[in-house]
């Protein structure tokens, strides 16, 4: 027996809104409504039209059915076997269907194919659902569809809401287009069609996804024009489409003035800008978007960034050691322990700290570190003993490399330059240095780096006399001895072969074997003595005692290979051939060397020039006219 038929009048849809609903999510592959006779005419000049302009860009009905697969389509029955992932189209059908369960008026059967029952669909109820459908993801093709089908079936003329919609559709990063929404702001200019503020919303949104200055710009005109005014909403597109656009400052100038309107800003906006110009270096403007943040989370209470932002930005801050950001990050997140900086962070935040003086900072950093049982190097202890002399502390510093050798570390003269730096500016200072260096003995081991950084200031104060006097004591501050850089400090200021003679000694005392260094002192010395001939005798020790891993044997430097030629010129050393041939080939003199050595005697400038002459590589000519001016 038949049932009885259920007539779905207006009364029935006042009473029950979702009777509409479900008609429109019944599944259907094709349309099988009958048309009317004149529906061909109807649909010619509606393809037409569609051809002409870009309202309904939809497919057609043919190519909907060409596109789509019939629901008839037998599927695999389901088995034992692996569970297969869902495809990226099943996951959009899923949250559209999803979508359509929670708001009436967002059929899930717009996603692939229109129900047979359509059109008994009020128009009404198909405007409803394309608002609903703006504001979904990925809903270009249902809104495409549906403004195709009440242009091409329902004979709707071109309107406000439909050119919003399409509008809107643009919005799709995958398949929306500024272009196609610049012309569908032309056509709804050359057919008069009624704008709405919401229309010029969309566009602006659409600019926010494809940034396009110029369409920007022609609807704030646009708008200005009509006096609209601009919601919260379309402010931040067009923040965001700025910031798309390059326009940082611009962008920037908009979120202040966002900022000090009476409207509740988003958080995900201001973690862009701080997301966007910490990676683009701009930390001062970082800085003052973190401090509005963090004002508004200490006066509003408003959700605080999140700890992903803080690491980031720690890291930005920390990689340009810019100081203000770093301290900042560090006393809200990492003080707390909010967030936990990799050792690479930490060690930047210590160089930063050290650069500006922060002892809070650096042994904040220092303290991190060695809880996580990470082993302190030189790079470490160095940066430590920076920050601690930025605040003129002598004491800490000479401290610190105590400690440093306490650990096993073995500093060296480049270790103490920033110890050097302080006590070059006062020979008090390098008094007080020695008697605190007395008063560590007694609690550490002091190492010979600490002696010699005070023993190299000493000499650039009162000489090598002074230097030499305090080397003396050397055992008495440091109970391993000397080492090599003691004796590198003293050759430095040396000038007396007795004394030359004493300090090589004493290396030969303390089993200590000479470097290239050492070396070229002993060869500058020796030159300036009357017989020079030890000279040559340091530098063939200093050629047989190279590392056999390197492709050229030590050779002296420029300084000591000019006193030494100056000699051989000045006593027409027959010696001067080989020595000045060698030089040249290690490209060790210039063109103003060979002047300045034609010029210690005029006399023996012929000697000079046919020493030069066996030279094969060396030109000839410009030889002669220096010679000539000399």
């Amino acid at each position: 027996m038949p049932r009885d038929r259920i007539v779905v009048d207006g009364l029935w849809r006042c009473l029950c809104p979702l009777i509409d609903v479900a008609t429109l999510s019944k599944p259907f592959h094709q349309w099988t409504t009958p048309r009317p006779p004149s529906a061909p005419s109807l649909a010619s000049r509606s393809i037409q039209w569609r051809r002409q302009h870009s309202l309904a860009a939809a497919p057609t009905n043919h190519e909907i059915d060409r596109t789509t697969e019939p629901d008839t389509e037998q599927k695999p029955e389901p088995g034992p076997g692996p569970k297969k992932r869902n495809t990226p189209e099943e996951s959009r059908i899923a949250y559209l269907a999803r979508l359509a369960k929670r708001s009436p008026w967002i059929p899930d059967a717009v996603l692939r194919h229109f129900n047979p029952k359509v059109d008994k669909i009020p128009t009404r109820t198909i405007y409803a659902a394309l608002k609903e459908l703006q504001g979904a993801e990925d809903t270009y093709h249902p809104v495409t569809r549906l403004v195709e089908y009440l242009v091409a079936q329902r004979r709707e003329r071109p309107n406000a809401a439909l050119y919003e919609s399409l509008i809107k559709a643009n919005v799709s990063k995958q398949y929306g287009s500024a272009k196609v929404a610049a012309q569908l702001l032309r056509e709804i200019h050359s057919h008069s069609v009624p704008t709405t503020p919401q229309i010029y919303h969309a566009l602006l949104e659409v600019t926010a996804v494809h940034p396009d200055y110029l369409l920007r710009a022609q609807v704030l005109h646009d708008m200005m024009n009509r006096w609209y005014a601009l919601p919260p909403s379309a402010e931040i597109n067009i923040i965001i489409g700025l910031l798309r656009d390059g326009q940082y400052e611009l962008a920037f100038s908009r979120l202040e003035e966002l900022n000090r309107a009476p409207v509740n800003v988003p958080t995900w906006l201001s973690d862009l800008f701080l997301y966007t110009f910490g990676e683009l270096g701009f930390h001062e403007e970082t800085m003052a978007i973190l401090k509005h943040r963090q004002r508004l989370v200490d006066i509003v209470k408003r959700v605080p960034p999140s700890p992903n932002v803080w690491q980031f930005l720690l890291d930005m801050f920390s990689r340009d050691a810019f100081y203000p950001g770093v301290k900042l990050v560090w006393d809200h997140s990492v003080a707390p322990s909010h967030i936990h900086p990799p050792d690479g962070v930490l060690l930047r935040v210590l160089n930063t700290a050290s650069m500006h003086g922060d002892v809070a900072l650096a042994m904040g950093a220092i303290h991190v570190l060695s809880a996580r049982g990470v082993k302190l190097s030189l790079h470490h202890y160095e940066a430590l003993m920076h920050v601690h002399l930025r605040h003129d502390d002598l004491r800490k510093g000479l401290t610190v490399l105590c400690i440093m050798a306490k650990a096993g570390l073995s500093p060296d003269l480049s270790t103490t330059r920033p110890i050097f730096q302080l006590l070059r500016h006062s020979s008090q200072l390098t008094d007080q240095a020695l008697a605190l260096l007395h008063q560590l003995k007694a609690h550490y081991s002091v190492p010979p780096a600490a002696f010699n950084v005070v023993l190299e200031a000493t000499a650039a104060h009162g000489g090598f006399k002074v230097a030499f006097d305090m080397y003396r004591t050397v055992r008495q501050v440091c109970i391993t001895g000397p080492d090599l850089e003691t004796f590198d400090v003293l050759l430095q200021h040396c000038t007396l072969k007795k004394s030359m003679s004493f300090l090589e000694a004493e290396m030969d005392a303390f089993s200590l074997k000479p470097t290239k260094s050492i070396y070229d002192h002993f060869i500058r010395i020796s030159s300036m003595q009357y017989n020079y001939d030890a000279a040559f005798r340091y530098l063939g020790m200093m050629r047989d005692r190279s590392p056999s891993n390197i492709p050229e044997s030590w050779w002296m430097s420029k300084h000591s290979a000019m006193a030494l030629l100056r000699r051989c010129v000045q006593n027409r050393d027959p010696r001067f051939g080989n020595l000045f041939g060698e030089c040249h080939r290690r490209q060790l003199l210039s063109k103003d060397d060979i002047k300045l050595l034609m010029s210690v005697k005029a006399q023996y400038a012929s000697n000079l020039e046919a020493s030069v002459s066996h030279v094969e590589s060396f030109e000839e000519e410009p030889l002669k006219a220096t010679a000539l001016v000399a």
